[in-house]
């Protein structure tokens, strides 16, 4: 497919990146030529400098002849009206980048009035991944599928857990609708068998409906109960997606935040929610206002370094549960090793979400990609498809698929319910199958198929 990228930051990277080792004909349109260098670098992919919402450039890059046209900059503005302009020019597919709140409820009417396909909010897409990690405090991930019918949560095998020592099929037989489908044992990425023994410092990734998981909680031991309040350090726009999302729940909430404008709107808009104007950063300040009392600490400043000491000193005061924000990617590899528990990057997350729509697009005649999520820095992937007609797995046998290597069918969705499926179980037409795998790149459920 031909895809042309406006706006080469770090989602742009990521995406040409990403579109170019599968074979696709990129190219990307950034007004600053040292930034377009440093992309064309690390991805094979042509390169254009100017503006992409200028009509001349549009017209240099035969923008109307993309299959996917994808507005990524930090302006809003720019964003919908490339976005626009493209689809007028013939873009098949137009997915702009909206951060302003008020632009994005503004959504149904640039879809239908003005075609644009998709618009994505980063802020809005972390506060939903934060608001799903706080359901289960031990988790570092948590992805969801099949509208939150199953879940898949990512928890690391402490040294005291009863879960050091059991091997795979003594925990299917004490948690028998819960799959562990991949451990990270330091630098390996593993799908499991039956006879793998979890060892103390793994990190499982186990997959199960919401009930099943929480009972898999309380085994673990009361420690790891439910978030009953939450501080928060910043008050920007992930802050007011997620105290929306928070509402109702029971959750006591307070929010400290430096700036006294930010601080008064926020306490204004949210009055059941505790507002301080002070500086989250200070240890002092954090003392005051309590933090060890806290279920949880979810750091969203807008310093990378500042969320990552303020979430670390929640932990040496006895924060079960700690979120923390990063903005610059690069850094993320040398976090893990710092003790951090769930790390949040709004970038990594829609770069992740038009990835996959756009696996879903790609191959929508087949059984196509309706949910994907990387898993295990990247090295592993979770997917959910919809089988159609004609598939090469339907009706058959689980255990007689000649399945790729590394390939673990998790679940499968019928009719609305979540089954655990067993060797004898069939995958029908119109199942929704969610596989797991350390096989990159999967875009039709019989690409699981050897």
């Amino acid at each position: 497919m031909r895809i042309v990228i406006v706006g080469g930051g770090k989602v742009g990277e990521l995406l040409s990146i990403e579109f170019s080792e599968a074979g696709h004909d990129v190219l990307l349109i950034e007004t600053v030529p040292r930034v377009l260098e440093q992309v064309m670098e690390h991805a094979d992919i042509s390169g254009l400098v100017g503006n992409g919402a200028s009509y001349d450039v549009m017209m240099e890059a035969d923008v109307g002849l993309a299959d996917f046209f994808i507005s990524v900059t930090r302006v809003d503005e720019v964003n919908m009206v490339a976005a626009i302009m493209a689809k007028r020019l013939g873009a098949k597919y137009t997915i702009a980048r909206i951060r302003n709140p008020e632009n994005y409820r503004s959504f149904s009417f640039f879809e239908k009035s003005l075609g644009i396909t998709m618009m994505i909010n980063p802020e809005l897409e972390a506060a939903k991944k934060i608001e799903a990690e706080l359901e289960y405090p031990l988790a570092i991930n948590v992805d969801t599928f099949a509208n939150n019918l199953v879940n898949m949560v990512s928890v690391p095998v402490e040294e005291d857990s009863s879960l050091v020592g059991m091997n795979l099929i003594e925990f299917k037989k004490r948690y028998q609708t819960l799959l562990v489908c991949i451990i990270v044992r330091g630098k390996e990425t593993l799908i499991p068998r039956g006879p793998d023994v979890l060892q103390t410092g793994d990190i499982i990734t186990v997959t199960g409906t919401k009930p099943d998981l929480e009972k898999f909680y309380q085994a673990l031991g009361a420690k790891h109960e439910r978030v009953k309040s939450v501080m928060i350090i910043g008050a920007g726009r992930i802050t007011h997606y997620l105290l929306e999302m928070l509402r109702g729940t029971g959750i006591q909430v307070k929010v400290i935040e430096r700036d006294e404008e930010e601080a008064n709107k926020l306490s204004f808009n949210y009055p059941t929610v505790s507002v301080i104007y002070a500086d989250g950063s200070d240890k002092n300040i954090l003392d005051e206002e309590g933090i060890s009392h806290y279920d949880a600490l979810v750091s969203l400043t807008g310093i990378d370094e500042e969320n990552v000491i303020i979430a670390l000193y929640a932990s040496t005061q006895g924060v079960e549960k700690t979120i923390t924000k990063v903005n610059r990617t690069q850094i993320l590899a040398s976090l893990g090793e710092m003790g951090l528990q769930s790390i949040i990057t709004p970038k990594e997350l829609i770069a992740d979400r038009i990835i996959r729509f756009f696996r879903g697009i790609e191959n929508s005649e087949g059984s196509n990609v309706e949910a994907l999520h990387r898993l295990a820095d990247g090295r592993a992937e979770s997917l959910q498809f919809r089988v159609s007609e004609g598939s090469r797995i339907e009706g058959i046998p689980i255990k007689e698929l000649n399945l790729k290597p590394n390939i673990t069918i998790a679940y499968i969705i019928r009719n609305g319910k979540p089954i655990f499926p067993g060797g004898d179980d069939e995958i029908r037409l119109a199942d929704r199958v969610i596989i797991v795998t350390t096989q990159l790149g999967f875009d039709d459920i019989d690409d699981i198929l050897a």
